[in-house]
C-alpha cells in the first residue's frame, strides 16, 4: 500500500491533469470559431459549464437534485453536439467531448486518491451523560425549526443552547462554559464556521463532537458523509 503522502501527490497530479484536459477542451471549442463564428464559443462554454454543474450535483447531492444533475451532465454535452453537427463542426464537438470525458476520469481518480489518503481514526466512547448542543436557528434557511431539531435533541436528553442571532453570541465562550459545567459531548447544528469554533474547543478538551447538518453548504457534514437533506438523522442514536 502506498503511503498517504504519495497518494496525496498522486491526487494533485490527477487533479492538474483534469484541469489541463478541460483547458484543452476549451481550446478546441475556440478553434471552432474560425469555421462557424463566435456563437459556437458561447454554445460550447455553456455545454462545459452545464456538464460541470451536472457532475457536481450528481456527486454532491441527493434526491431530485441528483437526478437533475444526471440529466444535465448528459443533456448539456448532447445539446452541444447536436448544435455543432447542425453548423458543420461536429469533429470539434467530438474532440471536445472526448477531452471532457478524459477530464472526468482524471477528476474521479483524484477524488478516489484523496479519499484513500485520509483515514479517519477514532475510539469507542461511552454514551454521553451531559451532551450539550449549540444550534443556530437562522442557519440553512432556519433548518433548526423546520426539522424540529431542538425538540428531538431534548427528547434524547441533550441540553440545547440557541444562538441569539440578533445580539450576537460568542460561540467559543459558550462552548467553553458548557465544558466547565460538565458537558461530556459538544455538538453544533449550524454552518461550517460555527462548527469549526466548537470543534476546536471539543478537540482541546478531548471531548466527542457531534455534527448536525443544519448549515447552508454543510461542507463539513458532506466530508463526513452525513445526510445534508435530513439533519434529524444526525441525531439518530
Amino acid at each position: 500500500m502506498s503511503r498517504p503522502g504519495e497518494r496525496r501527490r498522486a491526487a494533485r497530479i490527477l487533479a492538474c491533469c483534469a484541469l489541463l484536459t478541460l483547458a484543452a477542451s476549451v481550446a478546441v471549442v475556440l478553434l471552432a470559431v474560425v469555421e462557424a463564428g463566435p456563437l459556437i464559443v458561447l454554445s460550447g462554454l455553456v455545454g462545459i459549464v452545464g456538464l460541470a454543474v451536472g457532475l457536481w450535483w450528481l456527486v454532491a447531492c441527493r434526491g431530485a437534485l441528483r437526478v437533475c444533475g444526471a440529466v444535465l451532465a448528459v443533456g448539456a454535452p448532447a445539446g452541444v453536439l447536436v448544435h455543432y453537427i447542425g453548423v458543420g463542426v461536429w469533429i470539434h464537438a467530438l474532440v471536445a467531448l472526448g477531452l471532457d470525458g478524459v477530464a472526468v476520469l482524471f477528476g474521479w481518480g483524484a477524488v478516489r486518491a484523496t479519499g484513500k489518503a485520509y483515514v479517519m481514526r477514532g475510539r469507542a466512547a461511552p454514551p454521553p451523560r451531559r451532551p450539550v448542543l449549540i444550534m443556530n436557528p437562522k442557519s440553512g434557511g432556519a433548518k433548526v425549526g423546520r426539522f424540529g431539531l431542538v425538540e428531538r435533541a431534548e427528547q434524547l436528553g441533550a441540553q440545547v443552547h440557541l444562538l441569539d442571532t440578533r445580539a450576537g453570541t460568542d460561540v467559543e465562550a459558550l462552548a467553553r462554559t458548557a465544558v466547565a459545567d460538565g458537558a461530556d459531548l459538544l455538538g453544533v447544528a449550524g454552518g461550517d464556521g460555527t462548527q469549526a469554533l466548537v470543534a476546536a474547543v471539543a478537540a482541546e478538551h478531548d471531548l466527542p463532537f457531534l455534527v448536525i447538518s443544519a448549515g447552508t453548504r454543510n461542507h463539513f457534514a458532506m466530508d463526513l458523509g452525513l445526510d445534508r437533506a435530513d439533519p434529524v438523522r444526525c441525531l439518530d442514536p
